[in-house]
């Protein structure tokens, strides 16, 4: 039973990257497919879950266990660049990548440059590749364009 479970699990969210319509005349094949132009004008948009590593983090609502969303990938991943909070297993909507952001580094030492670009309260924010849980990561610059300067 804890196997059936694993698997519906696994394949909800694997349904939640694939790429979803926002535009009239965007079809399943082209809308993973699109260049950097159709994801940085929004036509593209694809569901990324917010992944907290700390394990006493992954279910209160605090604003000690609260992530950071960023203004750019390319400051200094602190106070000063922040634009938002986010919560473990929060959906966002993603529209491109960048992997030359600033290095960020999570609670258990491992780290990335890839930067996502997602939209949060109607605002186009970044979030830190290392907040995504690894496999979804890779998924996610497999499907989603690379974003334009």
């Amino acid at each position: 039973m804890a196997g059936v479970a694993v698997a519906v699990v696994a394949a909800g969210l694997l349904m939640l990257l694939l790429p979803s319509q926002t535009g009239p005349g965007t079809d399943t094949a082209t809308r993973g497919a699109q260049g950097p132009e159709h994801g940085a004008g929004g036509n593209s948009h694809v569901g990324v879950l917010v992944h907290n590593v700390e394990k006493a983090c992954q279910t209160p609502r605090t604003p000690f266990c609260a992530l950071s969303l960023a203004h750019s990938p390319f400051r200094p991943y602190n106070t000063a660049n922040s634009a938002g909070r986010v919560w473990h297993h929060d959906l966002l909507q993603a529209t491109c990548t960048v992997a030359n952001g600033i290095t960020v580094t999570d609670e258990n030492h491992k780290h990335t440059s890839i930067w996502i670009r997602i939209t949060h309260h109607k605002e186009q924010l970044w979030l830190p590749g290392i907040r995504v849980h690894p496999d979804h990561l890779t998924q996610l610059t497999t499907v989603l364009p690379t974003c334009s300067p």
